[in-house]
């Protein structure tokens, strides 16, 4: 009877160092995006090498906002991350006057996913075939061209900020709820231009010829649009979208222990390098990062002041 009883408690116990070991990722969007796939791909290939048990928890909304809330407050015990998007430390911090958390503060970045771009893209209709006619045709109808967005808040929408600004154009910026909304009101003729990720319902538009892209942001081609230029390669001195910073990247509570960070950067940054991994990156036009937990820091608080800087200048805020 004693064998038994002591044998249920070691079994008992190797249970709950089994969950102990587990870690749980928490994605800002609902299931079936781009962040949340490529979650998934990543828990699975940390459970295919490791044997470690992995949850990816989708807790939507405000942009990752309430997934991001929800990381910060729990137990910094090295078993919980949020993948998030630039959104939550760099522009977050500079839209909502009363965000209940600091992002920078309260969140401990572990490791970069990759980097991703947008295109800016016209519908077929508009008479223009390069970014240089696109600008000449905006300057010369000031408040007459539009351009689509993800929301407002989004990296869509303060790149075209960034180019109105860098640019001299008075384009307005019309937001909508999502990518597939805003690449049907670009279709229809509702808008006449967007920014949209380079992968995805873009290419297949502009295969089919229903779009051209006039520029990709980011400091090389696109591989899945690589007729497009880089707003750097278009030669316009548009030094805002040269170097606009877009990535995904997992961070940990507070006060999560430096081993513990180090330990999942190592981690993250394996699995990224697995083929499986990689071919799911670049499905999705993102470019895999190997950066580790101090650099990717560095880049964080960087580009805080960098965003800051474009969404101040719109005076543009937000409330919870």
């Amino acid at each position: 009877m004693k064998h038994l009883l002591l044998a249920f408690l070691l079994f008992c116990a190797q249970v709950q160092a089994q969950a102990a070991e587990g870690l749980r990722i928490v994605v800002g969007f609902p299931p079936g995006g781009t962040l949340d796939v490529l979650g998934r791909v990543v828990a699975q290939a940390i459970t295919e090498e490791t044997g470690q048990a992995v949850i990816v928890e989708n807790q939507a909304g405000a942009g990752s906002l309430i997934a991001a809330q929800a990381v910060a407050r729990v137990r910094p015990d090295g078993h919980t991350l949020l993948l998030a998007p630039v959104v939550v430390p760099a522009f977050m911090p500079h839209i909502y006057a009363k965000l209940g958390f600091d992002p920078i503060v309260d969140l401990v970045p572990v490791a970069e996913l990759g980097t991703f771009n947008f295109a800016l893209v016209v519908g077929a209709a508009v008479p223009a075939n390069n970014l240089a006619e696109w600008l000449s045709y905006a300057r010369g109808n000031p408040g007459k061209t539009s351009f689509g967005s993800f929301g407002a808040g989004t990296p869509a929408h303060f790149l075209g900020v960034m180019l109105n600004r860098a640019a001299g154009t008075d384009t307005l910026h019309v937001p909508y709820k999502g990518g597939a909304p805003a690449m049907q009101a670009l279709l229809s003729g509702e808008i006449q231009s967007a920014f949209m990720l380079t992968g995805g319902m873009t290419v297949e538009q502009s295969k089919i010829g229903r779009i051209k892209v006039l520029a990709v942001t980011g400091d090389t081609r696109s591989k899945l649009l690589p007729a497009a230029p880089t707003f750097a390669e278009a030669g316009l001195g548009l030094k805002d979208m040269d170097n606009a910073s877009l990535w995904y990247g997992f961070f940990a509570p507070k006060g999560t222990p430096t081993a513990d960070v180090e330990r999942l950067n190592r981690l993250l940054v394996s699995v990224t390098r697995l083929p499986k991994v990689r071919e799911a990156l670049a499905r999705e036009d993102v470019a895999p990062s190997n950066l580790n937990a101090v650099d990717f820091g560095k880049k964080v608080l960087r580009d805080n002041q960098n965003w800051g800087v474009v969404i101040r200048s719109t005076g543009f805020t937000l409330e919870q």
